[in-house]
């Protein structure tokens, strides 16, 4: 394990098109599919690095446009994707009730509002824009509060061209990142480091697996997040190691709900041309193709909170053996082996039947037998080293949350248009250097009426006169 470190300089190659997330809302079965729309980069996170004092809105800029954004201090670049930049950023006065880092998540408006979505309701055909869906799933994310999901602090928008999100910072990263060198994950250094300390003899079924109790540990913190947001009616979408992040104090977070899907009963039940489709169920597939289960690749409805657990149950192959289940570079060879091929556990783990069966569970590939939260919190594999907590974990109700359609429409701070701030700033400049110039001129007269004062009177300075 001591060649990581040169490893995971390669670790963020792309991983061909396997990896591009995919959101459609065709009802047509996935034989052929076409190649997935770029989406936004998580907040990929890194070990904190020195702060300089440059704008948080690029290192060049010294002078942020408004006051809002003004208040961070620009460190460096986490990531960069089609429709935003994600910046680690420093508050310039320190919070006792928040972070001094945070990352900063900028959007273009403009190139929001121009992708749009087509989704049949009933006998209509609904167009959104990629900026309506954004703004659901903001107002979501700023109702949650659960210690394993990252938190949202506020959003600006400046009601023209730029949106920017301000969300936890996790410093110690991705809990694996993916190489795609040798196609393989590899554990992070820093997740490892964190949770190394243990009384027990380490099992580690792959070299680039997690060390048992270290997967063990994040995977409980798992199902907790994931059951957090199942009883809010809210399916994640796009679990997997990329996703999931260390925070400060070594707690996994839950991140990026750019699929993520809020079933509204209210709403989605009113259209009444619609033909009725059961609590949780979607007909369109979303998240990352390595992860979708066999259900969500048919025209069928199938329950997206049970495609979360098959996700689940894949992140935990990936932590456990370094990777995946189903692996194919062609997407549609890929999909034939999710839905077709059965699972075989790598043979390091063979001799471990509480594993197995967890594996197996989770990766159940008819959607009605597969594990609930109730068998996971439950199964063996899961309390191994936590008995004296079991009653605690299996126990464990979570809190609900309301949204509603204020928070929706609320989800934003305003903040001054850019234009007019551009527009402001030059005209200021302008004044500014107008008024300079003015005054120079101004000295320069009284200095030139004072040296033909001393002239007149013969009192020049002889230094002066000389040179």
């Amino acid at each position: 394990m001591n060649n990581r470190p040169a490893k995971q300089e390669k670790s963020l190659k792309n991983f061909f098109g396997l990896f591009k997330r995919k959101d459609s809302g065709a009802t047509t079965p996935v034989t052929a599919p076409s190649a997935a729309p770029p989406a936004p980069v998580p907040v990929a996170v890194v070990a904190v690095p020195t702060v300089t004092n440059s704008s948080c809105l690029s290192p060049e800029d010294e002078n942020p446009p408004n006051n809002v954004l003004a208040e961070f201090a620009f460190v460096k670049d986490l990531g960069k994707g089609a429709t935003a930049v994600v910046k680690l950023c420093k508050r310039k006065v320190h919070d006792n009730q928040k972070d001094d880092l945070v990352a900063l998540k900028e959007f273009k408006t403009s190139l929001l509002k121009k992708m749009k979505e087509f989704k049949r309701e009933g006998r209509r055909m609904i167009v959104s824009t990629a900026f309506d869906k954004v703004q659901i799933e903001i107002a979501i994310m700023k109702k949650l509060s659960h210690p394993n999901l990252i938190s949202l602090e506020a959003v600006l928008d400046d009601g023209d061209e730029l949106l920017v999100l301000v969300l936890e910072y996790a410093p110690y990263g991705q809990i694996m990142v993916w190489d795609g060198e040798i196609q393989s994950y590899v554990p992070s250094i820093e997740s490892i480091n964190f949770h190394a300390t243990t009384s027990k003899p380490i099992v580690q079924y792959s070299e680039n697996g997690l060390p048992e109790h270290i997967a063990r540990k994040c995977f409980r913190e798992l199902i907790v997040g994931l059951e957090y947001l199942h009883t809010n009616d809210i399916c994640h979408r796009d679990l997997k190691p990329e996703n999931i992040l260390i925070g400060n104090n070594g707690t996994v977070k839950i991140a990026d709900f750019g699929v993520a899907h809020f079933f509204d009963d209210k709403k989605e039940g009113s259209n009444q041309s619609t033909q009725p489709v059961a609590h949780g169920y979607l007909t369109n597939s979303a998240g990352t193709y390595a992860y979708m289960p066999p259900e969500s690749l048919s025209s069928e409805p199938y329950s997206a909170f049970v495609a979360d657990i098959w996700a689940l149950g894949v992140t935990l192959y990936a932590m456990l053996f370094g990777t995946l289940p189903y692996f194919s570079t062609d997407v549609t060879e890929l999909f034939d082996m999710i839905q077709n091929n059965p699972i075989v556990l790598p043979q390091s783990v063979k001799a471990h039947p509480a594993t197995c069966s967890l594996l197996l569970g989770l990766l159940e590939k008819d959607p009605k037998k597969r594990f609930t939260f109730a068998q996971l919190k439950k199964h063996e594999w899961v309390n191994t080293g936590y008995e004296a907590q079991r009653e605690a974990f299996q126990s464990h109700r979570v809190d609900t949350v309301e949204i509603s359609d204020d928070d929706i429409q609320n989800a934003f701070t305003r903040i001054p248009s850019m234009s007019v701030l551009t527009r402001m700033k030059i005209s200021s400049n302008k004044w500014a250097n107008n008024a300079r110039k003015a005054v120079k001129e101004k000295e320069l007269l009284k200095q030139s009426s004072t040296a033909s004062s001393a002239s007149a009177n013969g009192n020049e300075d002889p230094s002066v006169q000389a040179a």
